[in-house]
């Protein structure tokens, strides 16, 4: 049972940020919560400015940007601008850039200059085609006037000292695939900071029809400000960080790969920095974090986040969940200093580190998440909120770990080797600590309102420092076959309780550390009921409850609405069944424990 130290709670900034889509587009940011913080920082509005500024290009594709409202169809307005999604590939462009050998030439000299670097200066499309080697496209229009449409037609770009594209100075570069297309850097010095095959200071944006290969010794991409990826194959493989953005990275569409050494996908510059994606098919297989959204600069309020709102995600960091976490090294599938939002995507991970993990809030609305860590499932140092959905952790130290969890629906099922769900806050610990009972916070809170909710734990397998609340819904839990856990747990603190007003719950274990619950409005029953795996548990309540465990136990604790006070019920497993009469009480215990949850107890006690 592990301790985190509580983040900044961000409660406010998740409603007040509900993320909005293009007018008439009901339901295209169902895990939008939180998101709309991005309009401080993202590219939505640089980028429209940038498109209606270069009205008076010489070429109509920027001036077509900010009226062509469909470009961005349902894609969140508030994350991407039209001319992110905007096809100039069938247009005339302003200039060609042919790469031949050592040399690149540009077609009309008063937009930029040839050679080993060919320099672009003015806003305008621009068509490349051939192969180079240590050829530099260098971007450096300081009027910043207009959008800059480099086309990479069939391109091969090889380059051992620098980027083979460096964005020096420009409104926004979008870089638009036909065919299939390569840039390798293989420079491994970055003492003038370009250390990426591409590299910029400003936005930018990558789309089209085609393919894109970056390959590099270095990181793959970086952009210090906003980077958008909507559309084209792009396969991403670093020996450093694959794709690195200061402000924001924002995938809408497309496929995206990425392999790298170190994170996969890193978003670190301010304090309002966020990843968001939506209708995309994103692999990560990274060294480090999958994706990672980092907090800059200490001490300041800081409203990033992650947002999955749809499309699919699929990551295995620092091995999957069949290495041992590395204590030196953070191998986390999603990691953010931030919320972390679950929309209606499809998650899948297989971490050496938690697989989930968030300092403040996380919330999963109707997303399927599937994790195997071999540490923790999810961790919020703040709230969990799982509102619907399907969450299954197939490996876990921990299975659900936040100071307060909170399951509204869904379909939630958690195999883990301690806690299955653990409501604690404090010290931030995992299966490596020494001592995960060091710190307790009688605050924590477990509440079940509704779903489906299954958990196989071989340490406690609902466990909560402060108190657990079941209102609703189905909780299954097969609690541990050792000494020292019980299937529920509760905080040794004043006011700490087990309360329970609806729903069904069987919870089966060992019976040393059994605990019933002792608060709320309907019956609950801790009786002396034993079995082995394959053994059906069954109640005479009317209910027509009945499960197939698949371990041993020794003792069961069962409440549904179906049973009364003033009555009495069987319990049967098997050859093995027990009583339980309700005629004096709401609460029957017939086993003697000594649970977390008030010592030891015996019939009666409740």
């Amino acid at each position: 049972m592990k301790k985190r130290y509580i983040a900044l709670l961000l409660t406010a900034f998740i409603t007040a940020g509900a993320l909005t889509a293009c007018s008439g587009e009901s339901g295209s940011n169902s895990g939008g919560s939180g998101d709309n913080s991005s309009s401080s920082s993202s590219s939505s509005s640089e980028g429209s400015n940038g498109d209606q500024s270069s009205a008076s290009s010489t070429n109509t594709a920027d001036s077509s940007d900010t009226s062509s409202a469909s470009q961005t169809g349902s894609y969140n307005t508030e994350i991407f601008s039209d001319g992110d999604f905007k096809d100039v590939s069938g247009e005339n462009p302003d200039a060609s850039i042919t790469l031949s050998g050592n040399s690149g030439t540009i077609s009309d000299t008063t937009r930029g200059s040839s050679g080993s670097t060919v320099t672009i200066t003015s806003k305008g499309i621009y068509k490349v085609s051939g192969s180079s080697e240590n050829v530099s496209i260098v971007i450096d229009d300081s009027t910043k006037s207009g959008n800059i449409y480099l086309i990479l037609d069939n391109v091969t770009m090889t380059n051992s000292t620098t980027a083979c594209i460096n964005v020096k100075n420009c409104d926004k570069l979008i870089i638009q695939c036909t065919g299939e297309n390569s840039l390798t850097s293989s420079n491994t010095s970055a003492d003038d900071k370009v250390d990426g095959a591409i590299y910029a200071k400003n936005d930018v944006t990558v789309n089209g029809s085609g393919s894109l290969t970056v390959k590099s010794a270095l990181h793959g991409i970086v952009c210090k400000k906003d980077l958008r990826i909507t559309g084209s194959s792009l396969t991403v493989n670093a020996d450093s960080v694959g794709i690195k953005a200061g402000k924001s990275l924002g995938i809408g569409g497309g496929k995206v790969n990425i392999t790298s050494g170190h994170d996969g996908a890193q978003v670190s510059g301010e304090n309002t920095s966020y990843f968001y994606t939506e209708n995309s098919d994103i692999t990560i297989n990274a060294g480090y974090d999958g994706i990672s959204v980092k907090q800059e600069s200490s001490g300041e309020d800081f409203t990033g986040y992650i947002n999955l709102s749809s499309g699919s995600v699929n990551i295995t960091s620092g091995g999957g969940s069949d290495n041992s976490k590395d204590s030196n090294t953070s191998q986390k599938g999603l990691k953010c200093d931030g919320n972390i939002i679950l929309g209606n995507a499809q998650l899948t991970v297989s971490s050496a580190d938690d697989a989930v993990h968030g300092n403040s809030d996380i919330t999963a609305e109707s997303s399927t998440v599937t994790l195997s860590s071999s540490d923790d499932g999810i961790t919020a140092s703040g709230n969990l909120t799982i509102n619907g959905g399907k969450v299954t952790v197939s490996k876990s130290y921990e299975g659900l770990e936040a100071e307060n969890v909170t399951i509204n629906d869904g379909e939630i099922s958690i195999t883990s080797s301690d806690d299955g769900i653990n409501c604690s806050g404090g010290s931030d610990t995992s299966s490596n600590d020494d001592n995960p009972w060091s710190q307790s916070n009688t605050n924590a809170k477990l509440t079940v309102n509704g779903g489906n909710v299954y958990v196989n734990a071989s340490g406690d397998g609902l466990d909560s420092n402060g108190s657990i609340y079941v209102t609703g819904g189905t909780v299954i839990v097969e609690g541990p076959t050792s000494p020292g856990n019980g299937a529920l747990d509760i905080g040794d603190g004043q006011g700490c309780v087990a309360s329970i007003t609806g729903g069904t719950v069987l919870a089966i274990g060992t019976s040393d550390m059994a605990v019933n619950f002792n608060d709320g409005s309907q019956c609950s029953a801790l009786v002396s009921v034993s079995g082995d795996a394959g053994s059906v548990i069954s109640v005479d309540d009317g209910s027509g409850f009945s499960f197939t465990t698949t371990k041993s136990f020794s003792c069961a604790v069962y409440s549904s609405s179906s049973m009364k006070q003033g009555s009495t019920y069987t319990v049967s497993a098997g050859s093995s069944s027990a009583s339980a009469d309700f005629s004096s009480s709401l609460y029957y215990s017939e086993v003697q424990s000594m649970g977390h949850g008030g010592g030891m107890r015996g019939p009666g006690d409740f």
